[in-house]
């Protein structure tokens, strides 16, 4: 079964919040696509761009272009 075609235009609402363990404090998330109400949990952004890269939203080599400049480096993921 082939999955409908991504809007050309996408909603996301992110939530951050802080986290305290006996590491120290961390940060995690949640973000949700509003079109198609798909959700996720992450510990770092590249949780969150995960997401957003699952749902065919932004193609491979928009996505992970900043990672090679060391941006979303953080390697948490939930």
């Amino acid at each position: 079964m082939t999955e409908p075609p991504v809007p050309p235009i996408s909603t996301f609402v992110a939530r951050f919040w802080q986290e305290w363990s006996a590491a120290g404090p961390r940060w995690r998330g949640r973000i949700e696509h509003v079109q198609s109400g798909q959700s996720a949990a992450f510990l770092g952004l590249d949780g969150m761009l995960d997401f957003i890269y699952n749902l065919g939203i932004m193609a491979d080599d928009e996505s992970w272009a900043a990672k090679e400049d060391g941006v979303g480096s953080n390697t948490s993921r939930g």
